[in-house]
């Protein structure tokens, strides 16, 4: 039985759909628009895998500003390049005119692996590292071309922690934070992104084999449905009555997310005065 066929009204008939796509495009354009003059930024780059979330990131960057003022990088190296992908991104890129760059970072690569006496480094803290020297190429051009940084992050990955704090992480606007995998993946269709890159299966390409669902254990289509109980606050019982999944995973999946918590926030700061600095200086939107 699938999980869907037993969706209770709880869920309605599909969560994730988008209903008004038009709309939710045109807020996401004037999002991304309004914190691009907010800043006096002059364009807008992104890291461009050829994967689903960041064809989508780029594409809505694209309609916000013109493709003129987007610079799109895509960062293969030796241990997991994927010449399939790079074209998928070069062909998002040519599709909506957004200046792209092929930035081999292999050498960078190299000399961290060579600098850290790391040669037999791998799994999760090697991958960080690669994560975190893509981040420094993007803030690099960032600054040099006087732009944001757009994370291409969507709310699945970010309730589960699943990005490196200060590398795929590290950004200055998200423009799909508040949007499923499930969610991200009807918008492409609206968006007109490749079939290809719509259905591919999504991997942060931190080392040779890495798949998102692999790694996570279930399908996105299973883990959006618990995490979107989860945001409704429903108890692992209550999910499990509305989906029909094990309770075992639903519990998982809760304790992933409770965990990865202090991924998702500022660092933590000690309260000796008036106003911390953190979320409790935060300044109102200035007009």
């Amino acid at each position: 039985m699938k999980v869907e066929d037993t969706m209770s009204s709880r869920y309605g008939e599909d969560p994730f759909a988008i209903r008004d796509p038009e709309e939710t495009v045109s807020r996401l354009e004037r999002f991304l628009t309004t914190h691009l003059e907010e800043a006096g930024a002059r364009c807008l780059v992104l890291g461009m895998s050829g994967g689903l979330d960041s064809s989508v990131a780029a594409a809505l960057c694209a309609r916000a500003v013109g493709g003129r003022r987007v610079l799109g990088i895509t960062l293969p190296e030796n241990e997991t390049r994927n010449d399939q992908a790079v074209e998928d991104a070069r062909l998002v890129a040519l599709k909506h005119r957004i200046g792209f760059k092929l930035i081999d970072i292999t050498p960078i690569v190299k000399t961290s692996r060579n600098a850290l006496d790391a040669k037999s480094a791998k799994g999760i803290p090697w991958g960080n590292v690669k994560a975190r020297l893509r981040a420094i190429v993007l803030y690099y051009y960032a600054n040099t071309e006087h732009g944001l940084v757009v994370g291409t992050g969507d709310k699945s990955e970010i309730m589960l922690g699943y990005f490196t704090k200060f590398g795929d992480g590290a950004c200055d606007i998200l423009p799909l934070a508040d949007l499923y995998k499930t969610s991200v993946r009807n918008l492409a269709r609206h968006l007109n992104i490749p079939e290809r890159i719509r259905v591919k299966a999504s991997s942060p390409e931190l080392w040779p084999g890495q798949t998102a669902e692999k790694e996570l254990g279930l399908s996105y289509e299973k883990l959006d449905r618990i995490l979107w109980g989860l945001e409704r606050w429903m108890t692992p019982e209550e999910i499990v009555d509305e989906t029909s999944l094990k309770l075992a995973l639903v519990r998982r999946v809760r304790e992933r997310w409770l965990k990865s918590e202090h991924k998702r926030r500022p660092p933590l700061a000690l309260k000796l005065g008036y106003r911390t600095a953190g979320d409790d200086l935060r300044l109102p939107r200035l007009e």
